[in-house]
């Protein structure tokens, strides 16, 4: 499946997170999902390191490009980015969607239709990268680069705490 889409997203929170709809299945419209399971940072690592509600945090509010592509990114550019993190997300529902890390303190179950990436059922592995945008301000419309790969598994990866992707 080819992926090449551009999401903007306007946050009001410090971070971005991504799901399949099996991993908020269980969240009741209006709760406080993030009081109650997603607000230190062994809550988000559980989340992250399995795959089901994964976050990251920008450390700013503001207007983020998502390039959502396919595949891998060329490993030079990996390298120059400013910001990078590897992240990694099991699909069930052959979708991802893609919010505002508030959106968990008052849950609404809809996603707007512009979040959402269609994809096949799997596991993927999550390259993100990106450098401060050309005013110097984390989240004016900064660009944030989202690869995803299939994989036999979910990545092997091990957070202690809340993956920081402008730090």
């Amino acid at each position: 499946m080819n992926i090449n889409k551009d999401i903007e997203i306007e946050i009001s929170g410090l971070g971005i997170i991504m799901y399949s709809d099996f991993a908020v299945q269980s969240i009741l419209e209006g709760e406080d999902y993030f009081i109650e399971s997603y607000q230190t940072p062994q809550q988000v690592a559980k989340h992250v390191n399995e795959g089901s509600i994964v976050g990251f945090c920008t450390s700013s509010e503001g207007n983020y490009i998502l390039k959502v592509r396919s595949g891998y990114p060329i490993q030079k550019k990996i390298e120059d980015a400013e910001f990078k993190i590897t992240l990694g997300i099991e699909v069930r529902d052959k979708r991802i969607c893609i919010r505002d890390l508030y959106d968990l303190m008052r849950w609404n179950k809809k996603c707007n239709y512009n979040q959402i990436i269609e994809l096949d059922n799997g596991f993927y592995n999550v390259i993100l990268y990106g450098d401060i945008p050309e005013t110097n301000v984390i989240g004016d419309n900064q660009i944030i680069y989202v690869y995803l790969n299939r994989t036999d598994a979910i990545p092997d990866l091990r957070y202690d705490g809340v993956p920081i992707f402008c730090e």
